[in-house]
């Protein structure tokens, strides 16, 4: 009672060789498209990363900029600051009353 439940079918359709030949082709040129769709998107990939690193390098090139125009306003404020205790003092001399004895 081995292989009780075993039937052999036979197929009503019947293949070539041609046909196996472009099923195969088929196959490849599925593959192929496939290929090319996935290797698009990497390029695609790489074109956006170099416009988000330009723009790092724009947003750099921004903060650098800010930086200097900061250090030069607190430069300028300590300056005045300066000016201002100086004139202070000159203000204090010019006003002062000598004593002769």
């Amino acid at each position: 009672m081995r292989n009780h439940n075993a039937v052999r079918h036979n197929a009503s359709l019947q293949i070539g060789s041609l046909m196996h030949a472009f099923i195969l082709f088929l196959v490849a040129v599925a593959i192929g498209l496939f290929a090319l769709t996935q290797g698009t998107k990497v390029a695609q990939y790489d074109a956006d990363i170099a416009n988000v690193n330009s723009e790092i390098a724009e947003l750099e090139a921004r903060r650098d900029a800010l930086a200097v125009e900061n250090a030069k306003i607190t430069a300028a404020a300590a300056n005045d600051s300066a000016n201002a205790v100086a004139a202070a003092m000159t203000d204090v001399n010019t006003n002062a009353e000598f004593v002769k004895d």
